[in-house]
């Protein structure tokens, strides 16, 4: 079983690195605020970054070159940990999408999908203190982030970034 990490490790879903990247500006300031709050945390040492091998995969799909190499350039810091989707976090992601493909059938809140499955999976696996989303279920599927605190079972806090805070338990 993966180690736990004296600091703070958080999980980003594809989207949050999206979001930075591309820096979307559309989006309330406070949101982004939270994005570029767990940036520094992760440049001065405070927190572990986690994300799934297939985040590259997701972010290479954009076809912008200056996307990529940002990506790929913060990608190689110490503190930030690609995991890879072995056979155990397969096996608890269809756990997760049965799971879900159950609670639609009562709740019709939709299913899991695959990705959303496999970044959930890994950050149980890896033991993150928090996954970091922005997906509320608005391109089909189940929202991640009505999850928070109870994956099918599993805690872990699902949530945007924090805006103001250098950890989630303790304000700036």
């Amino acid at each position: 079983m993966p180690k736990k990490s004296s600091k703070e490790v958080i999980y980003w879903d594809t989207c949050i690195f999206l979001a930075w990247l591309k820096d979307e500006t559309w989006r309330p300031n406070h949101e982004m605020d939270g994005v570029y709050d767990a940036l520094h945390a992760v440049e001065t040492g405070k927190a572990t970054m986690l994300t799934a091998a297939t985040t590259f995969g997701e972010i290479r799909k954009t076809r912008h070159p200056q996307v990529w190499d940002m990506f790929e350039g913060f990608m190689k810091r110490r503190n930030v940990r690609v995991v890879d989707v072995d056979p155990r976090i397969h096996a608890l992601a269809a756990q997760l999408r049965d799971h879900y493909q159950s609670e639609n059938r009562r709740d019709g809140l939709g299913e899991l999908r695959v990705m959303d499955s496999e970044h959930l999976a890994a950050a149980i696996r890896y033991k993150a203190d928090a996954f970091y989303t922005f997906d509320n279920g608005r391109k089909g599927g189940r929202g991640l982030l009505q999850l928070d605190g109870n994956v099918a079972g599993h805690k872990l806090a699902v949530c945007k970034p924090p805006v103001g805070q250098t950890s989630l338990f303790t304000s700036a």
